[in-house]
């Protein structure tokens, strides 16, 4: 009878054992689970804000390339302008259009987008957190765009400064600030000005120049005007996806 009642007692205190691990197992797994849940919903606030930061940089984006766009083709109305002035036999009478256009022409500044979003996902490896694919993709084609387009804006922009070292050939000192204003601002002047020399072989390389900057605004344009309409396109994808 003493075995008996030993066997009975050790299956007891096993039975107890057994439901005390599962009890604890159950709480600690609850706990992973309610965990994981709070953590997923947190990165899925984390996503959506991303996501909502990434449009208002589209939309931003949108309108910075429409003044780009306007600009690059006042640009090539201005070359059509010096180039259609340099082919005069009589250009050097022009001197004044001549100041006005090329001192407006070598002045460049930067080509830039809000990228403050992929920067931020990148530098905080966050770019697993937009988990729809397409998105994704298409974030990475937008600024690899963005990439091209700021190769052909450096490069027009140099060529912009290549008309620099023309400038002591062609332009008198003393008439050289008549066509900036009290702002800096390029304008025109009804003030008598003169070129210091009509040079054919100067002004022939300063048509060429120009020409590279028309061509290369041309290009500018199109490429711009691809970059809005993507920037449209992921937006709309954008809402349409994240029910926004």
């Amino acid at each position: 009878m003493e075995v008996h009642h030993h066997a009975h007692t050790t299956r007891k205190k096993l039975a107890h054992y057994f439901w005390e691990f599962l009890m604890l197992f159950l709480a600690v797994f609850c706990g992973f689970l309610a965990e994981y849940q709070l953590e997923h919903k947190i990165e899925k606030n984390r996503e959506r804000q991303y996501i909502r930061s990434f449009i208002e940089d589209l939309e931003a984006d949108t309108i910075s390339l429409n003044a780009r766009i306007d600009y690059c083709d006042l640009t090539v109305k201005r070359v059509d302008s010096v180039i259609a002035i340099l082919d005069d036999p009589g250009f050097a009478a022009m001197a004044g259009e001549i100041y006005y256009y090329l001192r407006w022409m070598h002045r460049s500044d930067m080509f830039s987008v809000n990228d403050r979003t992929i920067i931020q996902l990148r530098n905080a490896g966050g770019m697993r957190l937009v988990t729809n694919r397409t998105i994704t993709d298409s974030m990475a084609s937008y600024y690899r765009e963005v990439d091209y387009i700021r190769f052909i804006f450096e490069e027009q922009t140099e060529f912009r400064r290549s008309l620099r070292p023309y400038f002591p050939k062609i332009f008198n000192a003393e008439d050289y600030d008549k066509v900036i204003n009290e702002r800096n601002f390029v304008v025109r002047t009804n003030e008598p000005l003169k070129l210091r020399s009509a040079d054919p072989e100067t002004f022939n390389a300063v048509a060429l120049l120009m020409r590279n900057i028309r061509g290369l605004n041309l290009g500018l344009k199109r490429r711009m005007e691809n970059l809005k309409n993507r920037a449209k396109d992921i937006r709309e994808v954008i809402i349409k996806e994240y029910h926004l």
